[in-house]
């Protein structure tokens, strides 16, 4: 067993949460050791209940992923590994301090929680062989660690995808302009604009350039229906100067690496 992935994904697990909300109400024991009114509570829940009063607090965002990258293979975890990762966490009977309010309690955590938080890390998603290898050339430490968190993610899985990915991050490597800020740039751009060939990723970029040239305090949407849904959630908070400014450097960056040689 990876006993050092082992020790990350636990230590991340027992950290102390702080619920969304003081008025959500949690069974919480007072003491970590204490087999109190938490763990009973929780364990009389059916498994779709703990899980979803518990998923607020545990599920992993892209800094607990890159953690993992310290101890993780480019080619991921096998789901026979993963296994048995869940199963020695689940013996374990973890808990974890819950803060709420000025008060702290210790919170156990069922089964089905550990097992949800080790899918949504994506452990076992490799990451293509030359994506890794370019990274590796290039990054190093908690750059090297994002970067290939990021290059697990869902949005470069298929062959189209990969490809692209390789390509450009192989390209960017041999530049010298290869970092983790502009493959978290590139994997949202491509999430949200669903590019799939560098045509289609250029003709976004320029887009994207020319939607802020003509009106800079909008985003651009490719997808008339995706801006229907998000036009109104996404303008006030996600669009501001800063944001604009960063993008659109992004942008330009990247198109301007496409047109150049590299060595």
């Amino acid at each position: 067993m990876n006993i050092d992935l082992l020790d990350i994904v636990r230590g991340q697990l027992r950290r102390t949460r702080t619920p969304p909300s003081s008025r959500i109400d949690l069974p919480l024991n007072a003491e970590e050791s204490e087999p109190g009114k938490a763990t009973g509570a929780i364990l009389k829940m059916d498994e779709y209940e703990q899980e979803l009063l518990l998923s607020p607090l545990f599920t992993p965002v892209q800094g607990d992923r890159a953690e993992c990258e310290a101890a993780l293979a480019p080619a991921g975890l096998s789901l026979e590994a993963q296994g048995a990762m869940l199963a020695t966490l689940a013996s374990e009977t973890l808990s974890c301090p819950v803060r709420v309010g000025g008060h702290t309690g210790y919170l156990p955590l069922p089964e089905v929680v550990v097992d949800r938080y080790l899918r949504l890390l994506g452990l076992d998603r490799p990451v293509d062989e030359g994506v890794a290898t370019a990274i590796d050339q290039a990054l190093t430490g908690d750059a090297r660690h994002l970067a290939m968190s990021l290059a697990r993610r869902p949005v470069w899985s298929g062959p189209a995808a990969s490809d692209l990915l390789r390509r450009l991050v192989s390209h960017w490597a041999r530049l010298g302009t290869l970092s983790d800020v502009r493959l978290a740039f590139l994997t949202d751009f491509v999430r949200t604009y669903r590019c799939r060939t560098e045509p289609e990723l250029i003709r976004s970029l320029r887009s994207l350039l020319e939607s802020y040239r003509i009106d800079p305090d909008h985003p651009y949407y490719q997808n008339p229906a995706l801006e229907e849904k998000q036009a109104e959630s996404i303008r006030s908070h996600q669009c501001d100067e800063t944001v604009r400014l960063h993008r659109v450097s992004m942008a330009r960056e990247i198109l301007e690496d496409g047109s150049r040689q590299s060595s």
